[in-house]
Formats: structure tokens, C-alpha cells, sequence
């Protein structure tokens, strides 16, 4: 039975040893920049408005391997893009140095009146 126990043990501690732990770790670090946007304006093309951010921290290396992450500010509390809010559908979309942000009616028409977005806190969040 001592044979038994030994064995077992043995290859338990065999087993164990030869495994091999691999680890990817990144920096925890990420970029966080809060800007206003100017205002926004009328895009047929997308049947609501758009605004151009330069953002010259969205680099290629974004593009490739990190993120880009858009949240809109109102009285402290941030929402991540996209999202709907006060009836108006928000998305966003980059390229190496720029932001594009549309709005539009969440049911797809264009926004009128008091409907038209104004400027907006941003926090624009890059993460390697």
C-alpha cells in the first residue's frame, strides 16, 4: 500500500513540476482626455449631426492593439458610447488622430428643435 501511496505521490509532484504557466501581462496604464466638443453639425448623409474631434493621442498603435473608449458626461455620472440619451442615439468612430461623434433621433429621424445635441463633456479614454 506504502508502493501504492508513493507512486501516486510521485507522479502528483512529476505532473505538477512540469507544467508550464505562462503569464501576458500589459501596463495598466491608460490615457484619459476630457474635452468639450464644438458644436455639432447637420450631415444628410447620416440623416442626423456630426462632430470632429482631433485627437491626436489615437495613434496607429490604437488602432492595431488598444481601445478607444467614449463617454459622455451629465452632472458627474459618465455614459459609455453608444448610447441613447435624452432620445438622442450617440455612437462614435476613430481614425489615427480623430474622433467622429453622430447623433440622431433614436428612431433614426433627424433631430429638431431642441432635439439638436450642444456641446458635450467628454472623457475619451485610451487604453494600450
Amino acid at each position: 500500500m506504502k508502493k501504492i501511496l508513493t507512486l501516486i505521490c510521485c507522479t502528483i509532484v512529476l505532473a505538477a513540476t512540469s507544467c508550464k504557466k505562462e503569464y501576458v501581462t500589459t501596463s495598466p496604464s491608460a490615457t484619459t482626455i476630457f474635452d468639450t466638443t464644438p458644436n455639432f453639425v447637420l450631415d444628410n448623409s447620416i440623416n442626423g449631426y456630426t462632430t470632429t474631434l482631433a485627437v491626436p493621442e489615437i495613434t496607429d498603435y490604437y488602432n492595431n492593439h488598444g481601445a478607444v473608449l467614449v463617454y459622455l458626461e451629465d452632472n458627474g455620472t459618465y455614459e459609455q458610447l453608444p448610447d441613447v440619451y435624452g432620445g438622442i442615439s450617440y455612437r462614435f468612430v476613430y481614425t489615427k488622430g480623430t474622433l467622429y461623434i453622430d447623433a440622431q433621433n433614436a428612431d433614426g429621424s433627424v433631430p429638431t428643435g431642441n432635439g439638436i445635441p450642444g456641446p458635450l463633456k467628454l472623457k475619451i479614454v485610451l487604453v494600450p
